[in-house]
């Protein structure tokens, strides 16, 4: 496996320098280790982070398989304990802004440890930052620098920062050459390391260097890998991309298996676009805030969120529906404002956060009873890190859901890993043999989906049975993980999560799975069937324009009294089309044709629509004005302005047309007018009368010349036969596909035979510069 930048140089140099360091602690120096953290902490530590702490002491590579919310932060802390590490530093690679913050926070007030963030909002040296202006350029220099002398002098013991700024020239210089600081490094700790193999090779391609740093750090420093899921496939690469050893490092895994979160899949019964799956979010019977539990929904794109959030909405009782409690959470937003909604939603002010990943890596809110992935994640390891955001507080239950498209239920695993063996060893199969087992296939989709439970947890409630069928066959080494057999399974969903981590055997202390204990689909029902009634569009004519500009008034007044400090704009309240459409019907006199009107497409309807009634009230509106035909040719008066008859569809275009008057009087004008006396004229003057006028076919972009220009020819160009060809320009015109263009006036000369600079040069050549072209009285 190529290793970038890493093969550019020995292999002892990548795996370390041989560079003074302070002496590390030996076996006799670690007795005792876990007394003294237990007093430090004032918690007994499990005993993959004790191993997983004494393993770095003594210099040797750790990487950690644990579930999230297990304690893998200790393991980084725990080193720091002992006396002797008095000075020294652990630098931890954290691949979000907003967990790195997190994560300082809980270092100085959980473990009592000095710990800083490197990045842009703790002045860190980014690029971005430094090409501001001069100012900034010298203000975050000096932060950086104050900094960078801060933690070379141990005077933090905790160094959070990405890969990107890790691996920069700056902080390179910097920091990692200067050996006042690689000498106090006790370990590099690589926080959620499976983005190593997910993002290494993608859009944050640092993370697939991350190994270059041992070429920095005195030889034996170790590199301690963290993360909750690791497949065998990503624990391969992730071994690589840090170059491990073969042997002689520590593998660790407990597995991240949650006992106390129960594991819901069913497919999405109605149309996506109306989120009608997700009405179990909000209690029918609601009257107060803490009804509804707290509840991460997981959309993977931000537009997505914000249509969940109007649905979700819409589903509260009038009087909290402007209380805030459903907001969306991504990275689009600010800083501050997703630092102060997860405040907000840690104290349950906000009880529904519709988030991306900005919130999957950046959360440690102990007490969330619900995660929703709304539609398929990439990959198995995707939801069990989202799922594992559920009820990480001891003692605390949690309820994971799966919400994925019906189409993922009729993919027949065993026959996709069938074709993809064909199409390693292919036979040479009949194209048509091929489509008449795509049709097979496509028949029995349907009915293979139904028996591996596409149609459980529907509404009613009535096919929530589980089939009988074969396991689907699993295959961990592929890019889903088995994702489609965690959906499809019907046995029990902990244990296909437990054969692709190689978790423990556990039982769990709540309800296990839908499969298992099929009540656990009646917290997760979606909502009643969309009504089927079909709706008339309404009938519309010329928008007025004075209404459509009363419209725009009315909601910018609506918005400034109601949503001053809102983080949507005027439009939100009302679309341009829904104002176009209401200037077009003529007058509206009662809330029913209102309502008519804009059924289902107006989303503040409920709130607004009877001050819209009153407002609209009190303009003139004028009646409806049919809406005016655009003017056109048809094709008959097309084809006679053309010179084409109607052939019937015979094709027979190439009909000789019609020469026009005008044509005919330029043509003989221009025969009568003798030619130039010029030596390099050697053509004699055309006579395009005794010409055949036929369009040459296979050539559908000539030029079509007036007849007559629009301007006097000066008197000194009236001999020139060509004038009007080389004088009015402005009156040549292409004509348009498809038909193919007419050529009026095609003579046989040099002028269109490529000779006519020679022609044109000793014309113009007896010509005094800078000479006015005035017209003559012709």
């Amino acid at each position: 496996m190529s290793r970038k930048k890493a093969t550019c140089q020995p292999r002892s140099a990548m795996r370390g320098v041989d560079k003074p360091t302070q002496p590390r602690p030996t076996h006799k120096d670690l007795e005792g280790l876990g007394a003294k953290l237990e007093e430090r902490f004032g918690w007994k530590l499990r005993a993959f982070q004790l191993e997983a702490i004494e393993a770095q002491l003594l210099g040797k590579d750790v990487i950690v398989h644990a579930g999230t919310g297990a304690g893998k932060t200790a393991i980084a802390a725990g080193p720091h304990v002992l006396p002797m590490m008095e000075g020294r530093v652990t630098i931890m690679v954290s691949p979000l802004l907003a967990l790195q913050n997190e994560q300082v926070n809980t270092f100085k007030n959980e473990f009592k440890l000095d710990a800083i963030a490197i990045n842009s909002s703790h002045g860190g040296c980014t690029p971005e930052a430094l090409t501001v202006g001069y100012l900034i350029f010298i203000h975050v220099k000096k932060l950086a620098d104050m900094c960078h002398q801060r933690v070379s002098e141990g005077k933090h013991q905790i160094v959070l920062i990405s890969p990107e700024m890790l691996l920069s020239k700056r902080f390179i210089d910097d920091v990692l050459r200067k050996k006042s600081f690689t000498s106090r490094v006790v370990s590099v700790v690589v926080d959620e390391a499976h983005v190593v193999s997910r993002w290494g090779a993608g859009f944050r391609k640092k993370y697939g260097e991350l190994g270059m740093v041992r070429a920095f750090l005195p030889r034996g420093t170790p590199i301690v890998a963290l993360s909750a899921t690791l497949p065998p496939r990503i624990h391969t690469d992730v071994l690589n991309k840090l170059q491990f050893p073969k042997d002689g490092y520590t593998n660790l895994n407990v597995g991240n298996d949650r006992p106390n979160v129960s594991l819901v899949t069913r497919a999405i019964e109605h149309p996506m676009n109306t989120y009608a799956d997700l009405d179990f979010v909000i209690p029918g019977d609601i009257t107060d805030p803490k009804d509804i539990l707290k509840t991460f929904i997981y959309a993977d794109s931000v537009s997505m969120g914000i249509d969940i959030e109007d649905h979700l909405t819409e589903l509260l009782p009038e009087n909290l529906r402007d209380k805030g409690l459903i907001r969306p959470f991504s990275a689009a937003f600010s800083h501050e404002y997703r630092a102060k909604l997860m405040d907000l939603f840690n104290v349950g002010e906000v009880r529904v956060l519709i988030c991306t990943d900005a919130a999957g890596m950046g959360c440690n809110i102990p007490d969330i009873d619900v995660v929703v992935q709304w539609k398929l994640p990439d990959s198995v390891s995707t939801f069990v890190q989202r799922a594992g955001r559920a009820a990480r507080a001891d003692g605390h239950e949690g309820l994971a859901i799966l919400l994925a498209e019906k189409s993922a239920y009729m993919v027949d695993v065993e026959a996709e890993l069938k074709s993809k063996e064909k199409a390693v060893n292919p036979k040479g199969d009949k194209r048509k043999k091929q489509i008449n087992e795509d049709s097979q296939k496509k028949k029995a989709s349907k009915a293979y989906a139904v028996a591996h439970g596409v149609l459980r947890g529907a509404f009613g409630g009535q096919t929530d049975s589980i089939p009988v069928v074969q396991q689907p066959p699993l295959d961990t080494t592929s890019m889903d993980e088995g994702l489609y057999v965690l959906i499809q399974t019907t046995s029990c969903r902990r244990k296909v999560l437990t054969h692709i981590y190689n978790n423990a055997l556990d039982h769990p202390t709540v309800p296990c799975c839908d499969l298992c204990d099929p009540s656990l689909l009646n917290r997760t029902r979606p909502g009643p069937p969309p009504l089927k009634a079909r709706q008339t569009a309404t009938k519309q004519g010329e928008p007025a324009q004075y209404v459509q500009h009363e419209l725009h008034k009315w909601r910018t007044q609506v918005y400034e009294r109601d949503f001053t400090h809102a983080m949507f704009g005027p439009s939100a309240i009302m679309k341009d089309g829904t104002i176009t459409m209401l200037s077009s019907v003529g007058p509206i006199s009662s809330i029913c044709q209102l309502e008519k009107i804009l059924a289902g497409q107006w989303q503040w309807y409920a709130t607004y629509g009877a001050e819209l009634l009153a407002f609209l009230n009190t303009l003139e509106m004028p009646d409806m004005v049919k809406k005016k035909r655009k003017a056109g040719l048809n094709t008959k008066k097309r084809k006679e302005q053309d010179g084409l008859e109607d052939d019937g569809g015979r094709g027979k275009r190439a009909r000789k047309p019609t020469m026009s008057a005008s044509t005919a009087s330029t043509s003989q004008a221009a025969s009568a007018t003798p030619a130039p006396t010029s030596q390099a004229a050697t053509a004699p003057a055309p006579n395009p009368a005794a010409q055949t006028a036929t369009r040459p076919r296979g050539t559908p972009n000539q030029f079509m010349h007036s007849a007559t220009p629009s301007t006097p020819i000066p008197t000194r160009l009236q001999q020139n036969p060509y004038a009007h060809l080389v004088y009015t320009p402005h009156q040549q015109y292409l004509w348009q596909q498809p038909h193919t263009p007419i050529v009026s006036c095609y003579p046989n000369t040099p002028f269109y035979r490529g000779s006519s600079s020679s022609h044109l040069a000793s014309f113009f050549q007896d010509t005094p510069p800078n000479t006015p072209l005035e017209p003559t009285g012709q």
